[in-house]
């Protein structure tokens, strides 16, 4: 069986699973998501074809963008109106992300063995694209559960921790010793609980759910840069100004929103 087969045999596997997820009661939700993470790790580790291959770090890694994915959107989508055709666009959307993360995953895997193939720089910047979608589902979620502010810093926490740790991994297999000199919590922890210090900013502020939740995403994009720079040992000083420019001007967005 082809690889592009697997792939497809398992991204409308997951579709479905997906839709039978939104056809659930809103109390067995949370039943659904437990089922559902098992559906994804179970279509991943078959259609790349690693369930008895490569370390449990490669086959962990390679489920985690899919699996928070499955989560942040599942949740956003049970906030949206629930009709047959909706809940259909919803499944085909998320069916056709699952089937793009996996073109990320295989060309990922791929670097891992022989080093920087040619289609690494489109397969990370496409990556990265997916991964902010899925922290604004995480984030926008979480948000819409209006929780208290110390449940905030740590559930941002924990997600920017699974985050910044998939960042590490997509960066560090394209260097020559896969990043096994860098210190990974260096770079997972520190960022994550300046994250968690903005989300606690956040829950004060009127910016309500959305902004809120593209400020965070925007952070998580900021550090994300400042840290494959970093990892590559390309963190210049132009490098810098465009990233703190970035940043500066989504601080003056949380302010002037916080102020209206």
């Amino acid at each position: 069986m082809s690889k592009r087969l697997r792939y497809l045999i398992s991204s409308i596997l997951a579709t479905i699973g997906f839709y039978f997820f939104l056809s659930l009661p809103y109390e067995s939700h949370y039943y659904g998501l437990l089922v559902g993470i098992v559906l994804i790790i179970f279509c991943f580790w078959f259609g790349l074809g690693i369930v008895f291959d490569k370390s449990i770090y490669i086959r962990l890694m390679s489920i985690v963008m899919p699996g928070a994915f499955f989560i942040g959107f599942a949740l956003f989508a049970t906030l949206l109106p629930q009709t047959f055709l909706l809940s259909l666009i919803y499944s085909l959307f998320f069916g056709i992300i699952i089937y793009a993360m996996f073109l990320v995953e295989n060309v990922f895997l791929v670097a891992i063995g022989f080093r920087t193939p040619p289609l690494y720089r489109a397969a990370y910047t496409v990556g990265l694209i997916l991964l902010l979608l899925t922290s604004f589902f995480l984030f926008d979620s979480l948000f819409s559960f209006k929780f208290i502010y110390w449940l905030n810093i740590l559930s941002v926490f924990v997600i920017s921790i699974i985050i910044f740790l998939y960042i590490f991994f997509s960066v560090t297999i394209e260097l020559p010793d896969d990043g096994k000199n860098k210190n990974v919590w260096y770079y997972v922890l520190i960022p994550s609980i300046l994250m968690s210090e903005m989300a606690l900013v956040l829950s004060f502020l009127p910016v309500g759910i959305f902004k809120g939740s593209i400020y965070l995403v925007m952070i998580v994009y900021i550090f994300g840069g400042l840290l494959h720079a970093e990892l590559r040992d390309r963190l210049f000083k132009r490098t810098w100004l465009v990233f703190i420019w970035v940043g500066v001007a989504t601080i003056l967005g949380i302010i002037i929103t916080g102020l209206r």
